[in-house]
């Protein structure tokens, strides 16, 4: 605000936007950004942010009158009228009220005011007003739907400055600055957008999808989407929202009966790649109480039904020469800053200018940032393809002539399995994103390594046949964290659990298995990261006491950035791993921190990513068989001080030496692997795990 008040506007906008970066519903500054926005004759821009300052402390007068003056400097004088008459029901009062409200009268009483006219020059000017808004917000829709979404933000911005009281400019500005990952800027265009479409179904979920996923507000969003299927009990899209909404709890029972509600709806044609099903069985993957049949049948009944959208597969046309260059396309939502990107980039700098290979990106994702532009220097065509249907990227697939399709995210968000099931490319192989099958018959290899997949022990879940790699995928290097701390239990006497995994994974199972070993070690603590202060945490602490643990020994931070998140791990001793479906990016962190995490190596592909990554370090001794080897496994460590802080200090090069950190290695066989696989269909033979 000093820097403000001098004129430094371009840091002192810098700093606020970090703030709210931190701290997405910081009143001050979202109000000091609105302020600023105004002096840079900005109203439009700033009135998203005083609103949302104003909702985080309606008892500020200095808030309201920021709002209020927000709003009648965009030229919407009735909405600054109302908006001040509902402060004054709320107590707002005093001169300064006075003088705002003698300014936006002030108008009225100009000569050549809108109210001095006759009615029906009035009624001509606003008849041209809302055509011209109208053709402006069909424009917008038009370059939206065409997938130009750099020219649908500057329309939106435009409209939103130019008839601030529709609500169509603010509801698709707020989409966008959403799947930009900005999300204040997001969630306070997405209010106004409410507030001015009250009856829009959409408007409603787009919020309660942006506060739940982005910022853990769980509660809120529920309500916004009670209300969105108030409105329109047939949305689809707020049942997936709300079922996604309860999973992140770990609600699990209550999310499957909303994604089964939107199951149950007619098909959706702004759905057309069915991601209620994907919703489903990434639901049933979490439930404890699924089983693995029960589980591979899920996935096999959501590929059918993407299989009975997909046409017979034309004959590939590709020349059956086993020596030629491949051309290898990779299909992903995920080329951003993603745990994806993070396993993927690693091999892509080792395979691209590769001569026996061409590689392609089909990214179906709008979102690009610096590890987007990172990656698409390795690949040698770029194809956006989020806009496109599913018939549509496969017949590109097709055209592009690729041999060999990768698709990194199996039934995870913003998937195109959809596409694929119409087997677009003679070799499809499923890889990294998501620990199971994509259930398609048109889909030909899933790659692992032995440990995730042990030969034998888990085929039967896979349509797919299994091809092992060294290591599933490399590590991600993380060359600017802290160093290694030393171990806190030489310090305190008593282990510090931790758990840095997202609060879906978290269910009661989970609870119960943790509870027994903090009761069994009644000296130690536990420390939840990642979870929200507001909602999480209450709920966790609750479903801890249950179980007997004592509040006192609990400890809860919320989701930060990636240096305060790996520092955390200086205060814990040992992680505990989730249960069934197991960290992944959190384990491989944590074993970068020096901090090994106990799991428990279950009957399915999500419930073994902690084993495998363990195994790939040689510490298959925290890898428990089940629940009561676990706490015994626990309960020994607890009395191993010194081979644990041994042992912390000696994983990062335990990590360089295995294959999981050493890159090269997996490109390498990677590229041997899909030479074969090429070599069989060139030979007219099927697919064979190897």
């Amino acid at each position: 605000m000093e820097l403000q008040i001098a004129g430094h506007l371009d840091l002192a906008e810098r700093l606020y936007r970090s703030i709210l970066s931190a701290q997405p519903g910081h009143a001050g500054a979202h109000h000091g950004l609105g302020l600023l926005e105004i002096r840079l004759r900005r109203p439009a821009d700033g009135v998203p942010h005083l609103l949302a300052a104003l909702e985080a402390r309606p008892e500020s007068p200095d808030y309201w009158l920021g709002y209020l003056e927000g709003l009648r400097l965009t030229g919407d004088v009735a909405a600054a009228a109302a908006a001040l008459a509902l402060g004054r029901e709320h107590g707002l009062s005093g001169k300064s009220v006075d003088d705002f409200a003698q300014r936006l009268q002030a108008p009225a009483a100009a000569p050549q005011s809108v109210e001095t006219q006759p009615p029906r020059a009035e009624r001509r000017r606003r008849l041209r007003e809302r055509r011209a808004a109208e053709a402006s917000e069909t424009a917008l829709l038009r370059v939206f739907v065409e997938g130009n979404f750099a020219a649908a933000f500057d329309d939106a911005r435009a409209l939103t400055q130019s008839f601030p009281n529709r609500g169509l400019g603010w509801k698709v500005l707020g989409a966008l600055l959403a799947a930009n990952g900005k999300t204040d800027e997001a969630v306070a265009a997405m209010r106004v957008a409410i507030r001015l479409l009250p009856e829009d179904a959409e408007a409603h979920t787009n919020l309660a999808v942006t506060l739940s996923q982005k910022q853990q507000r769980h509660a809120e969003a529920e309500r916004l989407l009670q209300r969105a299927l108030g409105i329109d009990p047939q949305f689809q899209a707020a049942y997936l929202a709300f079922g996604d909404s309860l999973q992140m709890q770990g609600r699990y029972e209550d999310a499957e009966d909303m994604v089964g509600r939107a199951i149950a709806l007619p098909a959706d044609a702004t759905n057309p790649s069915n991601s209620h099903y994907t919703s489903w069985v990434f639901l049933l993957s979490h439930n404890p109480s699924v089983g693995a049949d029960t589980l591979f049948a899920a996935h096999r009944r959501a590929a059918a039904r993407l299989e009975s959208r997909a046409l017979p597969a034309t004959r590939h046309a590709n020349s059956a020469d086993p020596a030629r260059r491949l051309k290898v396309g990779f299909v992903s939502a995920d080329l951003y800053e993603h745990p994806v990107a993070q396993f993927i980039e690693p091999v892509l700098a080792h395979l691209g200018g590769r001569p026996g290979l061409e590689i392609h990106a089909y990214y179906n994702n709008t979102f690009q940032d610096a590890t987007t532009l990172r990656l698409r220097r390795h690949f040698s065509h770029w194809h956006p393809v989020a806009t496109l249907t599913d018939a549509e990227l496969a017949k590109h697939i097709t055209t592009d002539g690729i041999d060999v399709i990768i698709d990194l995210s199996g039934h995870t968000t913003m998937n195109r399995l959809g596409a694929l099931a119409y087997k677009p490319a003679p070799i499809q192989v499923s890889w990294l994103g998501y620990p199971g099958t994509t259930g398609l018959h048109a889909m030909d290899y899933y790659l692992a390594d032995r440990h995730l997949l042990p030969p034998g022990l888990l085929d039967a879940q896979f349509t797919e046949k299994l091809v092992f790699l060294p290591a599933a995928g490399p590590f991600p290097r993380l060359p600017a964290s802290p160093m290694v701390g030393s171990l806190p239990a030489m310090d305190t006497g008593n282990l510090t659990f931790g758990s840095f995994n997202r609060r879906g994974k978290i269910n009661q199972s989970t609870i119960r298995l943790w509870s027994e070993l903090l009761r069994a070690l009644p000296a130690t603590h536990l420390l939840i990261a990642g979870v929200s202060l507001k909602d999480d945490a209450p709920n966790l602490t609750a479903r801890l006491a249950h179980e007997g643990i004592d509040s006192a020994r609990l400890t809860f931070h919320p989701r930060c950035s990636m240096d305060p998140y790996l520092a955390l791990h200086h205060r814990v001793d040992m992680c505990l791993d989730t249960y069934p479906y197991n960290g992944g990016t959190t384990t491989i962190n944590a074993l970068w921190m020096g901090v090994p995490t106990l799991t428990i190596a279950g009957a399915t592909p999500a419930a073994r990513q902690g084993a495998s990554i363990l195994g790939q370090l040689g510490l298959g001794e925290f890898a428990a068989a089940d629940a009561a080897e676990f706490v015994i496994k626990g309960v020994q460590w607890a009395g191993r001080l010194h081979e644990l802080a041994e042992l912390r200090a000696s994983l990062r090069d335990r990590w360089q030496a295995s294959p999981a950190g050493q890159p090269a290695i997996i490109a390498d066989a990677l590229e041997h692997a899909l030479r074969r696989m090429w070599t069989r269909w060139c030979a007219g033979l099927p697919p064979e795990s190897f």
